[in-house]
């Protein structure tokens, strides 16, 4: 995404991939399995091909959250962001995992998060408005899949005047 409106805003969130089954480790040292990590892979092939220059990732601390975005990353030879692990995404509902995109830079124009579920197509749905893919919308409503990415934009100040039904919801990406 490259726009010469300052107001203009992406917000990509994203579920990790598919990880190993518990068998008896700790939830949130839970590694990627090998489909989680293809998962990944294919959507930063995708936000390659579509040109998307991410500002900001604000990744969860859990294992397989920090190995989804590696594997995102992988894709993205030209990635000059920041990136920054949040402890509360692993634990945040919608509103919280808001108000740490309030605490955002305007002049962070492409934000990503990578989470986990219910909060990720939770708060897809909260913030997708009227305008936006029909479909899109009722799977944000039902849940999103590991390794799923939904892409909402719209115009706005700064990431402090997110709201609800604020940004477009475009479509969720499914590897």
């Amino acid at each position: 995404m490259s726009s010469s409106d300052p107001a203009s805003r992406l917000l990509l969130l994203m579920r990790h991939g598919k990880a190993e089954n518990s068998s008896g480790q700790i939830d949130h040292e839970r590694p990627l399995a090998e489909r989680g990590k293809s998962q990944a892979r294919l959507v930063g092939e995708y936000l390659a091909a579509q040109n998307v220059r991410v500002s900001r990732v604000l990744v969860s601390d859990s294992t397989r959250t920090e190995e989804t975005w590696e594997a995102v990353r992988s894709q993205m030879p030209d990635f000059d962001g920041t990136v920054t692990e949040h402890e509360e995404i692993y634990t945040a509902g919608p509103s919280e995992l808001l108000a740490l995109l309030h605490s955002l830079d305007a002049q962070e124009p492409v934000v990503m998060v990578i989470g986990h579920e219910p909060t990720i197509s939770s708060l897809t749905a909260l913030l997708a408005d009227d305008e936006s893919d029909a479909g899109a919308a009722a799977q944000a409503r039902i849940g999103m899949p590991t390794g799923a990415m939904a892409v909402l934009s719209g115009s706005l100040p700064g990431w402090d005047r997110l709201v609800e039904e604020s940004l477009t919801l475009h479509t969720i990406v499914r590897p």
